[in-house]
């Protein structure tokens, strides 16, 4: 190992302790004061780091509870690689199924408990998931064909399609108290949806 491959190992050690370090106190605080009683600046003074290094790993205070930058960077992985035999559908479901689930499965449960609690972070919860909107998933289903009128529509109609299944089955999961694995609720969606898009006319 080189000196520039070991600090730039340090350097990758240092962010992830950085952010896991604001992720628990923000957590934390929102669980003993309430989501809209803890403000940026309070997560920042607790964790010992400036409000400029809170939004260097956070955009918005929302992100803490869906785990940040490795939401993002998990649903472009997951876009990455596409697997033999896999439909559309299961290919951008795959997807946004490891932004929803993505880092720590404790931090990320205690998360979706406090969205629970706050109606208006529910609707925007794919929002915060998905902050860059639903293009890249668009452009990932198109990437291997002709970039055509009809298959921009059907990537569309079909990323649309897969986002309200996955949407209804996490708002359902959460009114249900959480009962289960979150997986299996959208794969139970899932396959509601490959039943309407396989019935016949």
């Amino acid at each position: 190992m080189t000196a520039s491959s070991e600090d730039t190992g340090l350097r990758a050690r240092k962010r992830k302790r950085t952010q896991e370090a604001i992720l628990d106190v923000a957590l934390r605080l929102f669980e003993e004061k309430g989501y809209e009683a803890v403000s940026v600046e309070e997560i920042a003074a607790v964790a010992d780091v400036s409000p400029r290094t809170f939004y260097r790993y956070f955009p918005a205070k929302e992100d803490v509870l869906l785990g940040g930058q490795g939401v993002e960077e998990a649903t472009r992985e997951a876009l990455a690689e596409r697997r033999p035999g896999e439909t559309d559908v299961d290919f951008v479901a795959r997807a946004m199924l490891a932004g929803l689930s993505a880092g720590d499965p404790a931090r990320t449960l205690r998360g979706y408990r406090l969205v629970q609690t706050v109606p208006a972070l529910q609707a925007r919860m794919f929002q915060l998931v998905w902050r860059g909107g639903q293009e890249h998933f668009v452009t990932a289903l198109l990437a291997d064909g002709p970039r055509t009128h009809d298959a921009e529509l059907r990537a569309h109609v079909l990323t649309h399609a897969v986002t309200d299944a996955m949407r209804v089955a996490v708002t359902f999961w959460l009114e249900s108290g959480m009962r289960g694995p979150l997986q299996q609720e959208c794969e139970k969606a899932l396959s509601f949806l490959h039943e309407a898009f396989a019935r016949p006319e």
